[in-house]
């Protein structure tokens, strides 16, 4: 049997019917697939107990997807990708690509009675791609490093950055570029240690990328206590230096061009010769800076006037880092 001729020679009568009834066959006129799976195409049509005349299914008015009379002939490429439930006209298309975007059309011949027609556009859309951000290799040190942030991927109609939970703006130290791909940080302030997303979505999906970004600072100014704050003579005393940084500093004491190790220096019985000035330096590994600051320890007979103090901050690095 020719099913091509037959195929046209349907259409062909099913074109030229001349009764038409049946608004609302489809009663969704506009649907959305998904690349890749499938989308079910339903009609308004109650199954009765002789089937249908003829009926066929095709593609922007051209292309037949499916005609079915006593014999089914189905159009080239839908081979293994339809349903079709014969009692409805409903029919279900797999495997979907952007090129089944398009107008669908219905057709049905019942026994006794005019023909059913309707039409449906479908849009076929495609997931985002899985977002990539390359976080940085190096270390990341405040005031010192700038930095971008890009967030790739496909398919996407929105891009939203967040950092811990809340939604970034340009301005100070941050700013965005190439369409919002790229985040600029310049320069990386110890605030912005956090986890950093992208958030790309379209109508059908959505998917974030991340980045956990760790600032390293300081150290900052020292702070020395000495406890007891009256020293007497022949009393122990305590002089403990502390300071803001990550990494953890490291410390050392000067006094008299001795130098002492550790954040705290430990006088088991104040003598004459231990008052004096001491200078706490705090060490970060590995930002490479430096901060200093100074005690004058007095035995509990002369006023104490306060602590002077200075702050020597030494770079030792200085790299500016750029991501892209």
């Amino acid at each position: 049997m020719n099913y091509t001729f037959l195929t046209t020679a349907i259409l062909v009568f099913l074109s030229s019917a001349s009764l038409c009834y049946g608004a609302g066959v489809l009663p969704v006129d506009l649907l959305s697939g998904v690349k890749g799976e499938s989308v079910t195409f339903t009609t308004t049509v109650k199954p009765t107990a002789q089937p249908f005349l003829a009926l066929t299914w095709s593609f922007n008015g051209t292309t037949n997807i499916i005609t079915s009379t006593s014999a089914d002939v189905v159009g080239a490429g839908y081979e293994n990708r339809i349903t079709l439930d014969k009692s409805t006209g409903s029919l279900v298309l797999r495997n979907l690509t952007e090129k089944d975007s398009g107008e669908y059309e219905l057709i049905i011949i019942p026994y006794g009675a005019g023909q059913i027609q309707g039409t449906a556009k479908l849009e076929v859309l495609t997931k985002v791609s899985k977002p990539t951000m390359a976080c940085p290799t190096e270390n990341v040190v405040e005031g010192i490093t700038s930095l971008n942030l890009t967030c790739n991927s496909d398919s996407f109609t929105s891009r939203v950055w967040m950092k811990d939970g809340q939604p970034l703006v340009a301005g100070g130290r941050l700013s965005f570029h190439d369409g919002n791909r790229v985040l600029s940080i310049s320069p990386v302030n110890r605030i912005d240690t956090g986890e950093f997303l992208c958030n790309v979505s379209n109508d059908i999906s959505f998917d974030t990328a991340r980045c956990r970004l760790l600032v390293y600072y300081g150290p900052d100014r020292p702070v020395i206590v000495q406890t007891p704050i009256g020293a007497e003579l022949e009393e122990p005393v305590f002089l403990s230096c502390s300071a803001d940084s990550l990494p953890k500093a490291t410390f050392f004491w000067k006094f008299k061009h001795i130098m002492m190790y550790g954040p705290i220096h430990y006088i088991h019985e104040l003598e004459p010769s231990h008052l004096g000035r001491y200078t706490c330096t705090a060490r970060n590994p590995t930002t490479g800076q430096e901060a200093s600051v100074f005690h004058n320890l007095r035995d509990s007979s002369t006023p104490i006037s306060g602590s002077m103090s200075m702050m020597v901050c030494t770079v030792l690095t200085a790299v500016a880092l750029t991501l892209v």
